[in-house]
């Protein structure tokens, strides 16, 4: 008999204790996961904003050159930084930061005027104080012969280089002290005349 309940007892215990292991089990499976860290995951690249800054000013036509016409109108948009990866050290990381632009050099004289498209890069100097450089191309309307009081720009499409000083004056608005270039480097003929311009520009951000 007391074999019997003993028996009874033990069988009785291990069932107990198997229902509780499954039990501990299924509230375990039940618990949420901890959360996950949204850095964990790759981010989205930045939108590029195409008109962040808009830039307006005046320069000297082409003095090299004499068209008869010293003054120009510079009117330029620029896009935000681009997001292209690159290294951190800030002696090099300023050239995967360019910008794009769009604008026009236009002579108020109706001598030759250029619209132009590129790639502005700017390196910090020392406070508010940067030098800044663009890079890309030009279409202009100068004449495809020679004509007086004219630069025979020798083809319709050329390079553009752009380089100048600059300081911060707000967050919002900057001015450019710059000289700008263009020709085409003889690929169209073999004489290469351009026309070179000096200038300020005040550039506003939004």
């Amino acid at each position: 008999m007391r074999r019997r309940i003993g028996l009874g007892l033990g069988l009785a215990a291990a069932s107990l204790a198997s229902f509780l292991t499954g039990w501990a089990a299924c509230a375990a499976d039940l618990t949420p996961a901890p959360a996950t860290d949204a850095s964990e995951f790759p981010q989205a690249a930045p939108y590029v904003t195409l008109f962040q800054e808009v830039r307006a000013g005046v320069f000297d036509h082409n003095e090299i050159h004499n068209e008869g016409s010293p003054i120009d109108v510079s009117i330029e948009t620029l896009s935000s930084t681009l997001p292209i990866p690159g290294p951190s050290n800030p002696w090099v990381s300023w050239f995967f930061q360019p910008r794009l632009n769009i604008g026009a050099m236009i002579n108020t004289g109706g001598k030759t005027s250029y619209a132009f498209t590129g790639f502005t890069w700017r390196i910090p100097i020392y406070g508010p104080i940067f030098f800044e450089g663009e890079f890309g191309g030009a279409v202009n309307n100068a004449p495809t012969h020679p004509e007086e009081n004219r630069v025979d720009m020798g083809c319709a499409v050329t390079f553009r280089e752009s380089g100048g000083f600059g300081a911060q004056l707000t967050s919002n608005v900057d001015v450019i002290f710059s000289v700008e270039h263009v020709s085409h480097a003889t690929f169209c003929t073999h004489i290469n005349p351009g026309l070179t311009q000096f200038g300020v520009r005040v550039g506003y951000k939004f």
